[in-house]
């Protein structure tokens, strides 16, 4: 993944230690992971399907430059936040190993979309931050329950 791959740890102690110790008796763990993964992916679509990012936090609104931009580009398009044509959000991807699963997309303006930042031609253009990678509490606790399965059924 070249634009932008995301490293997110679980912020509750108690819950990281519990998966570790979950994922400590797993003896292979990929599979653990690709679950984790999917979960993520479904995960990310809602984030860009409500404009939010994953910790609830709505997404700011287009400028209108932007949005008069677009009006121009794609006529009486609906004016949905980074997501006029589809590809970033169709962009996200996932590798899971035996140590990790990562989460991203290799669209070079992923990372500015996600942190923000200056753009453009000679940096004119400020892009706010619209976070659509990380875990939000429920993903944190539903990361646990799929490590919990997993270790039912490995």
């Amino acid at each position: 993944m070249n634009g932008i791959s995301y490293k997110a740890t679980i912020d509750d102690a108690d819950m990281r230690e519990k998966l570790a110790s979950l994922i400590a008796k797993m003896q292979r763990p990929q599979g653990f992971y690709k679950n984790v993964g999917e979960h993520l992916l479904n995960s990310v679509k809602d984030n860009f399907e409500a404009e939010t990012a994953p910790d609830g936090t709505r997404w700011k609104t287009l400028s209108q430059a932007t949005r008069d931009l677009r009006s121009k580009k794609y006529g009486n398009a609906p004016v949905t936040i980074l997501r006029a044509s589809g590809d970033l959000m169709n962009s996200i991807n996932m590798q899971a190993s035996d140590t990790d699963v990562r989460i991203g997309s290799s669209l070079v303006y992923a990372a500015i979309h996600q942190f923000g930042g200056d753009a453009g031609r000679e940096k004119k253009v400020t892009i706010p931050a619209r976070p659509y990678l990380g875990l939000s509490s429920v993903d944190e606790g539903e990361v646990v329950a799929i490590a919990e399965e997993w270790l039912a059924v490995d």
